[in-house]
């Protein structure tokens, strides 16, 4: 079963990004990590996230 992380775990992950920043991401960051809603809870995969970074990370050192 995948880790589930809350909105300031993906915060830390992405290196400190603020949460409206992380909203606004979610609706217009093709490839962003997609909330999971657990009841009243918002978590985000872990593995999602990881993709995500690795994928950002991959752009990256190909547009050098």
């Amino acid at each position: 079963m995948d880790t589930l992380l809350n909105i300031d775990e993906l915060a830390q992950a992405l290196g400190g990004l603020g949460r409206a920043t992380i909203y606004r991401h979610i609706k217009s960051l093709p490839g962003f990590p997609q909330p999971v809603k657990i009841g009243a809870a918002t978590r985000f995969r872990a593995s999602d996230v990881q993709a995500f970074i690795q994928g950002d990370h991959e752009r990256s050192e190909a547009a050098e």
